[in-house]
């Protein structure tokens, strides 16, 4: 075996690239590397050696020479072509001068720093300034011993809730309920700026005299920069263009069945259509033809069927009777599930067209037949009153019909109304319990009596015995309306905080179906203070950590339009930024006081509440169970169910035992609210305190007020209930759902390692803030900047609290995104638009919720059909959160 060479070939060719130009031929390398070795070791080198390391170095030369010609040519060619570019002067290397005072890029060899670099030390900076921020607001003096922030928090919010007032949210109202404001009409468009100018003018913005000079197209860049570009507060207002129908002739007639010898009888009955006009509530008598938003257009003859509340099971009862619903029109109750669900029923039974009214059942006791007198003398249900509202299937796909899923600007290419599969294939229409009466009495004896079919199938109005029918006599339908492209309005505020790639949406509509007095503007009325409250601390010198937006909502009631197109038209930049969205809509029609939430968020709001007077029990806070999971129904769907931010929604609703509210009718209206709801005024100022302090929580703590481990123990609970109705369909068996348990476990363990690191961060910036904070400097006018380096820390309290920053915003990132770990891109299963498969409106409710919707409704609706593909998706999804909760 030949010696082994002391140099490997590797170690040969690298010392030649180094020591080459010192030599001029390999003989001397040669003869000086065996002079510097011990003889014993130069012994080692044979002839046979020496030729070996010849050809090595002899290759390793010529390999050096060809990299340098390599170099030269490709400098030489960089050089031709700087100079063809930007001719012979030489670029500027110097930072700008914020930069270089600042210290970043001092150890670059480049003095342009990354661009991630300075986004994140814009941000850290941000938190900085915002944990500096506010220890004097003008004429409050908010100085803590140290830099206690929870306790400059807490005399922030007590300084806020100073501010809401029930004359003032009684005046808002008051204007609001002054004219009926349909979306898209004009009516609707005064609501928008007048509200424009309402919010500047709380907000102390500057606008001009012309406001339509802040009335933008949606998608132009004023728009794009007024939402995404700020460094003060601003107002305006941005233009949807979409599909809206308003009623052209509407009319409901009974006749008798055709004979050979009279074949076209004359009409019995005739429906009023319409609301009476009432002395004691002013408004009445100016209000909205009864109509169904986005109802199809067009006629309908044949016998009447009644069908309970319209839901599915309802149908499915019908058929099982062996009641024929094809060529029918149906009559239902409100109440149950969403109309436009119950008029998609009936066309999938077969219906020809279908009729709504609001029976007394939905009243419980406060009925005339319990002795109540009527509106306006008294608090049960006007006869006459009629519920309007949209027919489209919002659990399938809410916003504009004609634009799934890219927003409605004026040039937007639209699907044909045939196309869309939201909209209703048969006509409906509204009525009155009153109208209704004499279709309900024609059915008596014919069919089975509605108790039959199930429970809840009766209604409630005394002398009626419920029978399903079909009626011997004939009801005729029209319902002509005209379905065209039209303007609406979305009003904006923005208060811009410390940071800007983080922030905080609250919003209500402002559309009405009439004058709206509970549905939206008690929610616009409560909002109105909530701007005063925020504006009050925004004049004072006051400014959150986090950016707020506020968002009036046009068009909801047609099908959450506004803020759906809203979702889609800012879709990559919600989810960037987004933390939470809160949402208000109707925020007083009863008395009970209740929320709907993600589940990171239900602590939040009961804390919130926790803060607030009872207006109901006086000496006492409100206690309020926030945690009830989000179905749809209003503006926070397209932020929860399609984007995956975080959201809430609260108000005082109806139960039993409450003055009836007249929902969506004329009598919606100022008298209404003032007489019997809210006639101090009270409830209005609960919501607009409790939603502003939840604000102000959101905006303001270092750390997102997302809990993840209340969501994770959530998770636990919807499995229960999966279980349950695999056990109760007898499949059971054929659902393995032992990895799904596994991944929620893995959340759970994630999540209380996450607020594990929270507690720690928090700790130790609660310490170096207190200590740093003796002597009344707040750790130094130079805290927020001088003290950066990128990278690089020293042992001053104010490079440990940077470090810490950077952490936190680590933190916050992974708190904001969670939701979004629930949004499958393709959808749930027939209704691609919803997106979050933890939690949606159920397939066939409408405004319920079901959690864990893909598997519950496989189990339920489908037999089974998919369940074991369902669980594999949750599993895979709620893994990847885990992991990414780890940080």
């Amino acid at each position: 075996m030949p010696p082994i060479p002391l140099y490997s070939r590797a170690k040969a060719v690298a010392l030649v690239e180094e020591q080459l130009p010192l030599y001029s031929g390999h003989e001397q390398q040669y003869a000086s590397e065996k002079e510097s070795y011990p003889a014993e070791k130069a012994a080692r080198f044979s002839d046979e050696d020496l030729a070996d390391q010849d050809r090595i170095f002899t290759k390793a030369s010529k390999s050096s020479r060809r990299h340098r010609l390599v170099t030269a040519g490709f400098l030489a060619a960089f050089a031709g072509i700087y100079v063809l570019l930007f001719g012979t002067s030489l670029p500027d290397f110097r930072l700008p001068a914020e930069l270089r005072q600042d210290g970043l890029g001092s150890n670059l060899g480049f003095a342009r720093p990354c661009p991630h670099a300075v986004k994140a030390k814009h941000e850290i900076e941000g938190y900085e300034k915002g944990m500096k921020a506010n220890p004097k607001l003008d004429g409050e003096d908010l100085k803590t011993e140290g830099l206690d922030l929870d306790k400059l928090s807490k005399l922030i919010e007590q300084l806020y809730l100073k501010v809401p007032t029930a004359d003032g949210a009684r005046e808002a109202l008051k204007r609001y309920t002054s004219e009926s404001h349909v979306a898209g009409t004009d009516g609707d468009y005064r609501s928008a700026v007048n509200l424009l100018e309402e919010w500047a003018d709380l907000l102390d913005i500057e606008i001009p005299s012309n406001l339509t000079e802040l009335v933008f197209d949606a998608g132009s860049p004023e728009s794009v920069k007024y939402m995404t570009e700020y460094t003060h507060a601003r107002a305006w207002t941005d233009t949807y263009s979409v599909w809206l129908n308003y009623p052209i002739n509407s009319s409901l007639t009974l006749s008798a069945a055709p004979t050979e010898e009279d074949p076209n009888p004359e009409p019995h009955f005739v429906a009023s259509m319409k609301e009476d006009v009432l002395d004691e509530d002013p408004t009445s008598g100016h209000g909205v033809p009864v109509f169904h938003g986005y109802s199809r257009s067009g006629s309908a003859t044949g016998q009447i069927v009644y069908a309970g509340m319209g839901r599915k099971e309802d149908f499915e009862g019908l058929a099982a009777k062996g009641i024929d619903l094809k060529g029918k029109i149906v009559l239902v109750t409100y109440g149950g599930v969403f109309r436009g669900l119950k008029v998609r029923a009936a066309q999938e039974a077969g219906a020809i067209a279908c009729l709504i009214y609001s029976d007394p059942v939905e009243d419980g006791s406060v009925t005339i037949a319990n002795g109540y007198e009527p509106y306006p003398k008294g608090p049960a249900r006007n006869p006459s009153a009629v519920q309007r509202g949209s027919v489209q299937a919002l659990s399938f796909y809410p916003g504009d019909p004609a634009t799934p899923g890219k927003p409605s600007y004026r040039n937007a290419t639209r699907l044909d109304p045939d196309e869309a599969d939201s909209l209703p294939k048969i006509p409906s229409l509204p009525i009155s319990y009153q109208d209704a009466l004499p279709l309900l009495q024609s059915l008596k004896g014919k069919g089975v009596l509605a108790a039959e079919i199930n429970d809840r199938f009766p209604g409630a109005l005394p002398d009626v015995e419920y029978w399903t029918g079909p009626s011997e006599e004939v009801a005729h339908v029209e319902n002509y309306v005209d379905m065209k492209v039209r303007d609406i309005w979305n009003t904006y505020a923005v208060i811009p905080g410390f940071l800007k790639d983080e922030v905080v949406v609250i919003g209500n509509h402002r559309d009405a179906w009439t004058f709206g007095a509970g549905d939206p503007s008690s929610g616009t009325a409560a909002f109105h203070e909530v701007v005063k409250g925020l504006g009050t601390l925004y004049k004072k010198g006051w400014r959150p950590l986090r950016t707020i937006l506020i968002a009036s909502w046009d068009a909801e009631e047609y099908g959450l339009v506004g803020s759906t197109e809203f979702g889609e038209d800012y879709a990559e930049w919600l989810r960037e930024k987004v933390v939470a969205y809160h949402n208000v809509d109707v925020a007083v029609s009863g008395s009970e006081l209740s929320a709907l939430t993600s589940p990171s968020l239900a602590g939040l709001i009961s804390d919130s509440a926790r803060e607030v007077d009872d207006p109901l029990n006086a000496g006492q806070k409100i206690s309020l169970d926030a945690n009830h999971p989000v179905g749809s129904g209003s503006d926070f769907t397209v932020f929860l169910q399609h984007l995956g931010i975080a959201s809430t929604n609260i108000g005082y609703q109806r139960q039993d035992g409450d003055p009836v509210y007249h929902y969506h009718s004329n009598y919606d209206s100022f008298a209404w609210m003032d007489k019997f709801s809210d006639p101090g005024f009270k409830k209005h100022v609960s919501i607009a305190q409790i939603l502003g302090v939840a604000t102000l929580r959101t905006a303001q703590p270092i750390f997102v007020p997302i809990n993840v481990t209340a969501y994770a123990e959530e998770l636990e609970k919807y499995l229960v209930k999966v279980e349950q109705l695999a056990v109760e369909r007898k499949l059971d068996g054929a659902v393995d759902l032992d990895g799904l348990k596994g991944a929620i476990k893995s959340v759970q363990k994630a999540a209380a390692h996450l607020d594990s690191k929270k507690e720690r961060l928090s700790a130790k910036i609660e310490k170096l803030l207190r200590n740093g904070g003796r002597g009344g400097d707040h750790l130094g006018d130079g805290f927020a900047i001088s003290t950066w380096r990128d990278g690089h820390y020293g042992k001053d309290p104010r490079q440990k609290i940077r470090k810490l920053l950077v952490k936190v915003r680590q933190v916050n990132k992974v708190l904001r995104e969670f939701e979004q770990g629930f949004i499958d891109k393709k959808g749930l299963v027939g209704r691609e638009w919803y997106k979050h498969i933890g939690v949606a409106p159920g397939r066939w409710l409408g405004y319920g919720s079901t959690t864990f919707p893909g598997l519950t409704e496989a189990i339920t609706l489908d037999g089974g059909k998919g369940a074991q593909f369902e669980v594999r998706r949750l599993e895979k999804h709620l893994l990847e959160i885990a992991k990414s909760l780890r940080v």
